[in-house]
């Protein structure tokens, strides 16, 4: 496992269509769906991470944001995803069955502007050691 259980918290899984051809999410506890200001990785069932980031507001809602940017895109309606990560998608569900998203909210830091919760250096501290497929971007 990649993550501290401690920290990461599962919230959400995702699993491809019965046709296969979309994907969907369901929320798996929204308790921690609730959380603001956090990072969520999408693991797969041996913890390796596929996508890393973070959500200002509520987790849930960029969980359950995923199906329709990638399902857009692999019906061939543009979006915020191109085409080959979409497919990129399909093919990691293919052959895992399903990821899970885990859910951290870091505590918050005292800096000289005051408590700031660090969720984007957790996020980019993270995709710099893992290298996830599905990460654009290796900040």
């Amino acid at each position: 496992m990649f993550l501290d259980r401690e920290r990461f918290k599962p919230a959400a899984e995702m699993r491809l269509s019965r046709d296969r051809s979309s994907i969907r999410v369901t929320i798996t506890d929204p308790k921690v769906c609730e959380l603001g200001e956090a990072v969520y990785a999408w693991i797969t069932t041996g913890g390796k991470p596929v996508r890393i980031g973070t959500c200002g507001a509520s987790a849930g809602k960029r969980l359950l944001s995923y199906p329709g940017y990638i399902n857009r895109s692999l019906a061939g309606r543009g979006g915020a995803t191109p085409k080959w990560e979409a497919l990129k998608w399909l093919n990691v569900l293919t052959e895992h069955g399903m990821l899970t998203a885990v859910v951290h909210r870091p505590e918050p830091t005292p800096t000289a502007a005051g408590l700031i919760r660090p969720y984007l250096d957790v996020e980019r501290q993270l995709i710099r050691q893992h290298r996830p497929l599905l990460n654009r971007s290796h900040r």
